[in-house]
């Protein structure tokens, strides 16, 4: 009870910590919030341009693109507002401040969450929160105490897997120099992920189902809630999910084990 009261004051700290960054620079906060939103709304216009003049995309019709493409985006965006430091293990390997980390009384990962806040992000989070529950009202899904536990699974999980595929890539940076590059790829192809999966060939959807899984972060969960798939869904979220946290944990912890900084 003790660490796990420790761990809460410790990410209580952080928070802080970025509420005082954001307030310092207003005014890169509110151009990041606005790029951020042109940014997710410049993709989702592409997709509502497409379904507008063709009627469907896949098969599926506008609200449940909207319904799809809005659960994706919201776990992105809210892993960019909490998680969003994964993208700076090249920084902290190539310039030896991993060495910062490791000398502090805790978890190094925690602390890499941790120590980057992005709180313009949020409006984004709240834009797409907004946009699901307008696309689950049309589409008469019914608000429930089963719709309510499914969206929670669909949360904690697309969280998990989405931070730890994004763990796995950007840990190769403690073995290669331009590992981030490699990392910004599998981001790229995360946006195939915010389509129907079914437009795609089958090693398409190969891939994003079992390689990389981010079928799991919003197409899947939509596609049970608008009934185009089984209730395998339901065990298929969180056995990804551990999965992918066990893949990220080793790779994270092999690459840490062999760090040794940069020598200077």
């Amino acid at each position: 009870m003790n660490k796990i009261s420790y761990f809460l004051r410790l990410w209580k700290a952080y928070q802080r910590k970025g509420l005082v960054e954001m307030i310092q620079y207003p005014a890169d906060t509110f151009i990041l919030a606005i790029s951020s939103l042109l940014r997710d709304a410049s993709g989702f216009i592409g997709i509502l341009a497409i379904v507008s003049a063709t009627g469907t995309l896949g098969g599926w019709r506008l609200y449940e693109i909207l319904l799809m493409f809005s659960m994706c985006a919201l776990i992105e965006s809210i892993c960019q507002t909490f998680f969003d430091n994964v993208w700076g293990i090249h920084v902290l390997v190539h310039q030896g401040k991993m060495d910062v980390l490791l000398v502090r009384p805790a978890p190094v990962f925690f602390q890499l969450l941790g120590d980057v806040m992005h709180y313009p992000a949020l409006v984004s989070v709240i834009t797409y929160i907004s946009i699901m529950i307008y696309a689950i009202a049309h589409l008469e899904i019914g608000f429930s105490a089963k719709l309510l536990l499914l969206l929670t699974e669909y949360l904690l999980c697309g969280l998990v897997i989405n931070t730890g595929i994004y763990t796995i890539f950007n840990s190769l940076n403690f073995w290669i120099i331009q590992g981030e590059d490699v990392a910004i790829l599998v981001q790229t192809c995360r946006e195939f992920a915010k389509y129907p999966m079914n437009l795609f060939p089958y090693i398409v959807r190969f891939v994003f189902t079992y390689i990389l899984p981010f079928g799991f972060v919003g197409y899947y969960p939509a596609a049970y809630l608008i009934g185009k798939t089984d209730d395998w869904i339901l065990a298929g979220l969180p056995l990804t999910a551990i999965m992918i946290s066990i893949l990220a944990s080793v790779f994270w912890r092999l690459g840490l084990s062999g760090y040794s900084g940069t020598g200077s």
